[in-house]
């Protein structure tokens, strides 16, 4: 008579092996379930900090790598060491954009300001503008704009109604006084500037505003009563809402040619009086 064993038919590990079973097999489905998802998060986690490194313009972006000191802060140039790069008329960088949808826009300002929180690194295709420009405004910059110090020029191309400049010359502190006079030419020169291109603003008419920033660190002089020395902010305020830099861009004419305080104060008395009427 044939005595059960583990090599016998009826056994247990038989039993199993005939049915396709194993020991443990919950524990190995369990096991592949939790790498499958050790290696998602693993690959999410790679992704993300790709597009947080790779897209610095985006504010969530910016903040977390600043705050973790992962980029390294705007520094200015000087003539000979700024980034090489193209100059462009008001009128030629409008028609370069002019048939841009707005979610092109939208991608093309982005990359601007990605290349410019980089300090164009490795970059020879920086986008410049010069020119001459009629005065319309200026503002002293705070803590709630782009730059937190200095002054912000607004003027009108001479040869091209439709393009807006708006140049922004960052400081390490906002001078006292600065004052241009009215209908006044902003010359934007080439070498001697480097201003570039950081945003543009379509606005309802199509009227583009372009706002600019000088790279190369110098004392910038507009008159007597208009000197500001430019200083690069390691950090900046990159929030899509602060673009444009000058405020009320429907408004353009209704701003005092002046960035002194008592300037801004009449012009904000002048303003109030007139909407009680």
């Amino acid at each position: 008579m044939e005595t059960l064993s583990d090599q016998s038919p009826f056994s247990r590990e038989s039993r199993i092996h005939d049915e396709g079973r194993y020991p443990g097999g919950g524990n190995l489905i369990l096991w592949i379930a939790v790498i499958a998802v050790l290696i998602g998060l693993n690959f999410a986690s790679w992704s993300f900090c790709m597009w947080v490194f790779g897209q610095p313009e985006h504010p969530m972006n910016y903040r977390l790598l600043t705050k973790l000191d992962r980029l390294d802060p705007i520094h200015g140039f000087t003539a000979v060491t700024a980034p090489r790069g193209k100059f462009h008329s008001a009128k030629d960088l409008y028609a370069q954009v002019y048939p841009f949808s707005e979610t092109e826009l939208r991608a093309y300002n982005g990359i601007l300001k990605r290349l410019y929180l980089k300090n164009y690194l490795e970059r020879d295709d920086v986008t410049f503008l010069s020119g001459e420009f009629v005065v319309l405004s200026v503002q002293r910059m705070s803590e709630r704009d782009v730059f937190s110090a200095g002054i912000v020029v607004r003027g009108r191309s001479t040869t091209f109604p439709d393009a807006l400049v708006d140049f922004a010359i960052p400081a390490s502190a906002t001078p006292s006084e600065f004052v241009i006079e009215p209908g006044q030419i902003l010359k934007i020169e080439e070498s001697t500037t480097c201003a570039a291109l950081l945003n543009v603003e379509r606005l309802k008419d199509s009227t583009m505003i372009f706002t600019v920033v000088p790279l190369v660190e110098r004392e910038y002089v507009f008159g007597e009563r208009a000197r500001i020395e430019m200083g690069v902010a390691p950090k900046i305020h990159i929030e899509p809402e602060l673009w444009p830099i000058s405020k009320e861009a429907e408004d353009i004419e209704a701003k005092p040619v002046s960035a002194s305080p008592e300037a801004t104060e009449a012009a904000e008395a002048e303003s109030a009086k007139g909407g009680k009427r």
